[in-house]
């Protein structure tokens, strides 16, 4: 995210407020209640069927279907995976592997509105909140199927949708790996504002890096995002805070932040986990460090081979150490 195209952004969005009849962004109004669990071949099947579904569709790339690693029987670890924002599974492919080497049953679902043929669509614009809701949902539903200890693992907006697990789900861990509640260095009570200007105006496509545009790797992810998206994510970062009044209900959550990140402002985070804290959550964070120049995307091997090294080793041990499994 570039601080000075958001801030001119920003004050066009603020101007525009007082346009009538101004874009209205979607809503969450409530918590989902807790689903009851399937067996493991009800899990199955439920999962396969979201794939089969993935797969004929032909708009869709094959690095985006959905991702099920599975041992043909319950196992003690599940790992969900969730991706970031503008990429698609197969960011976490590798990832997903090593944790089936590891005896866990892996369900790497794919977020709406991702995963496109068309690298330049802007359907990202239509995203809501109520799908976001949805996906963690169903993802969480499926996986407590899958074997008798469930944890996630997202990326940005995949680790909000992390967050929102704990929030709302007795997860037994849900790691959250630098998530996008509001771009760098913009305080979070002047962000929601700004986003919410910015969503006044008609939406508009920001290369996530102008010098390269549509070249921008890796191929399978976007190259760019629909402002009203960035927005969205925001709002999504939001509704966690609203519910972050009540204690969460995820038996164990875990921040991991890039001592040396690009993209997102790590105390909006920290904010948010002395909030749940406060209500006796006793929830922790892992800083990375040594990670190499600011990056956002600390998972993807085809942007930044060294996670193999150097973060996955790492979100393995949190996993699979856990005391709580």
């Amino acid at each position: 995210m570039n601080r000075r195209r958001f801030v001119a952004a920003v004050g066009a969005s603020v101007a525009a407020r007082a346009v009538a009849g101004c874009s209205k962004p979607s809503d969450l109004r409530s918590l989902p209640a807790v689903p009851t669990p399937l067996a493991y071949d009800a899990s199955v099947r439920a999962i396969r069927a979201v794939i089969a579904r993935d797969a004929a569709d032909t708009t869709l790339e094959r690095d985006a279907w959905p991702r099920l690693y599975e041992h043909g029987a319950p196992v003690k670890n599940v790992v969900i995976l969730f991706h970031g924002f503008t990429n698609c599974p197969q960011q976490f492919d590798l990832l997903a592997q090593r944790f089936y080497a590891r005896g866990c049953n892996v369900y790497v679902p794919r977020i709406p509105r991702h995963g496109l043929k068309d690298r330049l669509t802007t359907t990202l614009a239509d995203l809501t909140l109520p799908e976001l809701g949805q996906c963690v949902l169903d993802a969480f539903t499926y996986a407590q199927g899958l074997g008798r200890c469930v944890s996630s693992v997202g990326l940005s907006l995949g680790g909000s949708m992390s967050l929102w697990l704990a929030q709302a789900m007795p997860i037994d861990l849900a790691v959250s790996v630098s998530p996008f509640l509001m771009p760098i260095h913009i305080p979070r009570g002047v962000g929601t504002v700004a986003m919410h200007a910015l969503y006044t105006l008609p939406s508009m496509y920001w290369w996530w890096d102008p010098r390269v545009k549509q070249n921008c790797l890796p191929l399978y992810a976007y190259p760019g995002f629909p402002t009203h998206a960035l927005a969205e994510v925001t709002f999504f970062g939001d509704k966690i805070f609203d519910y972050a009044q009540t204690k969460p209900l995820g038996k164990g959550c875990i921040l991991v932040t890039n001592a040396n990140e690009s993209a997102v402002n790590n105390a909006v985070s920290r904010d948010l986990f002395a909030q749940w804290n406060a209500k006796g959550a006793n929830y922790s964070e892992v800083v990375l460090s040594g990670l190499g120049p600011p990056r956002h995307d600390i998972i993807d091997p085809t942007t930044f081979p060294q996670a193999e090294q150097l973060v996955y080793p790492r979100l393995e041990a949190m996993v699979l150490e856990d005391p709580r499994c």
